[in-house]
Formats: C-alpha cells, structure tokens, sequence
C-alpha cells in the first residue's frame, strides 16, 4: 500500500470517528453557524470594519488581515486546483452530512484557512487573545469536518496555511 493510500485510509478513518462521535441536535445548530463565521460575507465584512476604522493600529491589522487572506486564498485555491481532492461526502458512505455552500474540491479546507488566517494576524497584533482565538478557529476548522465536507487533513493544512500566511504579511508586509 502506497503512502497516499494510508494517508486516505487514516483520513477517512478520522473524519468517521469525529463526525459520526460527534453527532447531535445542538452541534447540528451551532457547527453551521461555527462555518459561517468564516464565510466570505464575515471576512468582507470584518476586513472592511478594521480598515475603515480611524484607529490607525485596527486600520493596519484590517489592512494586513486583508492582504493575509488574499495570499491564503489564492495559494489555497492553487492547490484545490492541483490537487483536486474529492470532498467527503460524496465518496464516503454513511457521513453525518448538512448541505451547505461549497465548492468543487476538498484540499486544503478554504474556511479554516481563512479562519486561521484572520486568527493569526488579530493574535499577532493582540497576542493576550490567541487563546480564545485559535479555540475558535479551531472549532471552525472542526466544523467542517463535522459537516462532512472536508477530511482531517484538508483543515490541518487551512491551518498551517492560513498560519504561515499572517506570519509572512506580518514581519514583510
């Protein structure tokens, strides 16, 4: 068995036992809203917010929030492209699954990336809150594998995607 296939196999392994451990009434109301805080309406509105605010230090953050998640975003959608990932639910059997708008592939998860990159870049300016911070883009990053669209693996990589991209705007930008 080739490396890709154990990677698959242990990916598919994870996503069944968070997503189907996981399962209940209340967590099917709060993990959608947990995804939405990433959504591309919140990240517009939150970049706009920060960089039309007369603070010239929250302007800066809203600023290289900003330009943070466009390299995330376009690095991210370059690899979704390459790699071409199959999303979960439409190849694994028996998922806890809730429809909500996606796109086409899977790899590395757009929402934890986004999630992470927001979170990394207010920790950096406010490191008192990387805490609370990271806990909640952690949450979103689980969401997405609760709701069934992406396995372990594509939000581990949003994660360290979405990281390195606030670090490099941070101390270059």
């Amino acid at each position: 068995m080739n490396i890709l296939n154990c990677i698959q196999n242990g990916d598919t392994f994870l996503l069944k036992r968070i997503n189907m451990s996981l399962k209940c009434k209340s967590l099917d109301i709060i993990m959608p809203l947990a995804t939405y805080l990433a959504s591309k309406v919140s990240l517009v509105i939150f970049c706009l917010f920060t960089e039309l605010n007369p603070d010239p230090f929250i302007h800066l953050l809203g600023v290289k929030c900003t330009v943070s998640l466009i390299l995330s975003t376009v690095v991210a959608q370059i690899f979704k492209k390459s790699v071409s990932r199959i999303r979960p639910f439409l190849i694994v059997n028996n998922l806890n699954i809730k429809k909500i708008g996606i796109d086409e592939y899977s790899f590395p998860s757009g929402h934890t990336t986004a999630a992470f990159t927001v979170s990394a870049m207010i920790s950096l300016f406010y490191p008192t809150a990387i805490f609370l911070l990271m806990l909640l883009a952690c949450l979103i990053g689980v969401s997405r594998i609760y709701l069934g669209v992406h396995y372990p693996s594509d939000v581990f990589a949003g994660a360290i995607l979405g990281t390195i991209s606030s670090f490099i705007v941070f101390y270059l930008v």
